[in-house]
This record gives C-alpha cells, structure tokens and sequence, in this order.
C-alpha cells in the first residue's frame, strides 16, 4: 500500500468510528415511551398522568406541568398536582388532587436520565 492509500483508509475508518460513536450518544438519550392520557385524546376526567420513559428518570431534575388552555389559547397553570417516580423509576406520575373540568389541556414534560441530559415535551389531550 502506498502512503496515499494508507491515508484514506486510515480517514474512512476514522470517520465510521465517529458515526458509531455519535450514534450510540444519541441513543443513551431519554425518550418519551408512552403516555396516559395520550396525545390528542379525548377522555373522561382522569386521576393522574403518566409519562412512561425510556429508562430510569432523575426526579429532582425531572418535571410534569400541566395546564387548562382558555378561550382565545392562555395557559393557566393546574395547581394541587403532586408528580413523583413509581414502578421501575421509568414513570413519571401526576396525581391529580382535584378533578379536571371539561376543555382543552397541555402536558410539558422535563426528563433527565442517568447521563443527566434533559429532553422536553408537550402535548395536548381533551376532556369531554
């Protein structure tokens, strides 16, 4: 092999080890796995939300807000909520202390796993 051949092969190979390691970092991430009540559902007053991860959470840099959305979009916050960890530490739990009144709700979600990354989310659901 001349020098030139030695260089691309030794950059090629170069480049695949970054691709693997970039990708495996990506994956470590936590992810948002299931939720109840569901995104854009439509369901009768519910007793909590749970947000299902992909592994396990860290609660004191993990969040779940919820909110009623008003006539003409304003968010007003839903009090008396208390959000802890339950089963494997994977699930995200709002108690809801007071039913919820008929009308549109959003659900922003903060969850930090083991690599202390924090993703983000929101969602909507309705209440008939």
């Amino acid at each position: 092999m001349n020098r030139t051949t030695q260089f691309r092969s030794l950059i090629v190979g170069a480049c695949l080890a970054t691709g693997l390691l970039i990708t495996s970092v990506a994956q470590a991430h936590i992810s948002l796995v299931n939720s109840t009540p569901t995104a854009d559902a439509v369901v009768a007053t519910p007793q909590q939300i749970d947000l299902v991860f992909s592994e396990r959470l860290v609660l004191r840099a993990s969040r779940l807000e919820l909110s009623a959305i008003r006539d003409g979009g304003a968010k007003e916050k839903v009090e008396h909520i208390e959000v802890d960890l339950i089963d494997d530490g994977k699930t995200l739990r709002a108690t809801l202390h007071n039913p919820l009144g008929v009308g549109v709700y959003h659900v922003q979600w903060r969850a930090v796993g083991d690599d202390n990354h924090p993703m983000t989310g929101e969602y909507s659901f309705t209440i008939k």
